[in-house]
């Protein structure tokens, strides 16, 4: 089938090209002529950056799944140090399960160094509380406490000791999400 290409962007050395009706392919061109074995090769790593990226977009929100209401959903640095925690090891085990499609060594090895420093990071970033202060605090404690509730209204208990202590946890982070929302009202309001 001929090749059309339909869009040039500006690196000299990247064109996208239709391969066959409604399927296109990154090729990377050296002298004006396409390269394919490395335009493949190339097309797979970007789909890896684009997957890594996404991942870490639907882990974010994700894990929000554990909230008892959207009210009570606050972006937060925690969360996202968790997405990237997941994400990280996450591309290591790609890397490594789909060897084939990742044949350049030396960026594969450049890729699993910055995965792990990233993995380091926001594991240490979770750990040190780092960046967090008292809105970031707030916003990342008021899903915690949501998700004590949303466990405790949904679980199904029968022990009479841990019902009462359901509801005591119910109660007592409600009240603390609602007491957590003062402050930052109140902090935004600059005194």
């Amino acid at each position: 089938m001929e090749r059309t290409t339909i869009l040039s962007v500006p690196h000299p050395k990247i064109e996208w090209r239709m391969v066959e009706r409604r399927k296109m392919e990154v090729v990377m061109v050296t002298h004006g002529k396409p390269t394919e074995q490395h335009g493949t090769i190339g097309h797979h790593y970007l789909m890896f950056a684009v997957n890594v990226i996404l991942s870490v977009v639907v882990m974010y929100f994700v894990m929000f799944s554990m909230i008892d209401g959207w009210g009570d959903f606050r972006n937060n640095l925690n969360t996202f140090y968790m997405a990237l925690t997941m994400v990280a090891p996450m591309g290591i085990i790609m890397l490594a399960t789909m060897a084939g499609m990742y044949k350049n060594r030396r960026l594969n090895v450049l890729l699993y160094i910055g995965l792990l420093a990233l993995f380091c990071a926001a594991f240490a970033g979770t750990r040190i509380q780092s960046g967090i202060g008292d809105r970031q605090f707030i916003a990342s404690m008021v899903p915690h406490h949501s998700g004590a509730i949303l466990m405790c209204r949904e679980a199904r208990l029968e022990d009479e000791e841990l019902k009462d202590l359901c509801r005591n946890i119910s109660q007592g982070q409600r009240q603390e999400i609602e007491q957590m929302n003062a402050i930052r009202a109140r902090l935004d309001r600059g005194q």
